[in-house]
């Protein structure tokens, strides 16, 4: 197994929508080009970055640095020696202790550092290596993975220092998702569920994949972070684990007004779910159907050229053809509904015409 393949299947294992991440990371751990990670909070940077460095390195290989407005120069090279600038008053590091002695760095929320910090950091980075007065460290460090919430453009506003460090990160990529949408809530919940403590979802995932997408805006531009998803999940498993119950149940839901971005959702929460449940109601009336219409066709078929045995089958389509047009189901599946019932009309009146010319014969 290739770079890529270890590292993309470390991230499917535990990530969705982790395929640029992966490869962005495969590149340029294979090149040697520094990599920028950078979007909303929530999506699982810092974690997809850990996992991928696991699955193909040493853990003594990787360092990892949280930069901040604390952070200082003598941090980011290994410490201060505080005796030989006691005794000899000349400024040295320990660059043994930092990421320089490492092959692979990550810098959380790297912009966040002073300009002094970041002008330091672009100076090593450029010539790889420490240079400080008479001291000098080489570096060993492969390749940097910068994280950070902040746009490049928006990085570039904080001064030159910055300006001139994103420049030495030529692979970059933003890490959100394309859509918000209930099925890509969906399909987050199917991955991490199983990983998580709790009562059983007892088939409510859907609905409160539904729920989730509705309290963001739907396009990305103010969704529900991903990671307030999987809270909102462990949220549900656990009060239904408080009330005992080893089953989700409704009312479990209405937790979720605890979740940032979910508040609003309190005061007309059992009306949403309400619906949402009503939804998956109708949505399982007309599975229910579809499979009632699949079982008749394969009677249809076995009932050969007995006129008999086709006007049966033609009186059971005509029954479900009145069971379908009565169905309840919410607006979303009226067309379904309608394609539905029409099929199961073209059966009812193919099996009555074929009885008709069964008996004619």
């Amino acid at each position: 197994m290739n770079l890529y393949e270890k590292i993309r299947q470390a991230l499917a294992d535990k990530y969705i929508k982790s395929e640029d991440v992966a490869r962005i990371l495969a590149l340029g751990l294979e090149s040697g080009k520094n990599v920028l990670l950078w979007g909303p909070g929530g999506h699982g940077k810092s974690e997809m970055v850990a996992a991928a460095l696991a699955a193909v390195a040493k853990e003594e290989e990787i360092f990892v640095q949280s930069f901040g407005e604390g952070l200082d120069e003598a941090t980011l090279w290994g410490g201060l020696n505080f005796r030989k600038l006691e005794e000899d008053k000349i400024l040295e590091y320990f660059p043994e202790n930092s990421f320089l002695a490492r092959s692979y760095a990550v810098f959380e929320e790297m912009f966040d550092a002073p300009a002094t910090v970041l002008l330091a950091l672009k100076d090593t980075l450029t010539a790889r290596k420490l240079r400080k007065g008479a001291q000098v460290f080489p570096m060993a460090t492969k390749v940097v993975i910068g994280i950070t919430n902040r746009d490049p453009e928006e990085i570039a506003d904080l001064g030159p220092a910055a300006a001139a460090l994103v420049e030495r990160f030529p692979l970059q990529l933003k890490v959100n998702w394309p859509a918000y949408k209930s099925a890509d809530y969906l399909d987050l919940f199917k991955k991490v569920a199983p990983r998580l403590p709790g009562a059983d979802l007892n088939g409510t995932m859907g609905v409160l994949a539904e729920l989730v997408a509705k309290a963001g805006d739907g396009n990305g531009s103010r969704p529900i972070s991903p990671r307030s998803a999987v809270y909102a999940l462990g949220v549900v498993k656990a009060a239904a684990a408080l009330r005992g119950d080893g089953l989700v149940h409704k009312e479990d839901l209405v937790d979720l007004k605890f979740i940032d971005g979910l508040e609003r959702l309190a005061e007309n929460i059992r009306q949403e779910l309400d619906a949402a449940y009503e939804r998956a109601a109708a949505e399982g009336r007309i599975r229910e159907a579809e499979t009632k219409l699949r079982s008749l066709i394969s009677e249809f078929s076995a009932a050969g050229g007995s006129p008999i045995k086709l006007l049966q089958a033609a009186r059971r389509f005509l029954n479900l053809q009145d069971e379908v047009a009565n169905l309840k189901v919410t607006d979303g599946l009226t067309e379904r509904r309608k394609q539905l019932r029409e099929a199961v009309a073209t059966k009812a009146a193919e099996c009555q015409r074929l009885a008709l010319e069964n008996t004619r014969a």
